[in-house]
């Protein structure tokens, strides 16, 4: 079961990499919007990580704090970072 939830990661983890290089490679971006991004997702990533293994473990109370604490404040750094210094770039076609 531990097995899947890295493989799940890893998955999650290459989809997000190819968003940022989209992005990079559509919109030109602040030099700041990058690692903004990148730290969001890093924690979002830990968030989700520490969620699985704590409840693979038997701690529910520990994962849904993990994913409330750490997941809820990554989730919330790139929904910021996006609105405002990525989404600005796009234009519609």
């Amino acid at each position: 079961m531990e097995a899947l939830q890295w493989f799940c990661l890893g998955i999650i983890s290459m989809l997000t990499i190819n968003v940022m290089v989209y992005a990079h490679m559509v919109v030109k971006l602040k030099w700041y919007a990058i690692p903004l991004l990148l730290v969001g997702i890093l924690d979002i990533l830990f968030g989700i990580a520490w969620c699985g293994s704590s409840f693979i473990e038997g701690y529910a109370q520990s994962g849904a704090l993990g994913l409330s604490v750490f997941a809820g404040s990554g989730l919330l750094m790139v929904i910021v970072t996006w609105r405002h210094l990525v989404a600005p770039g796009f234009k519609p076609a």
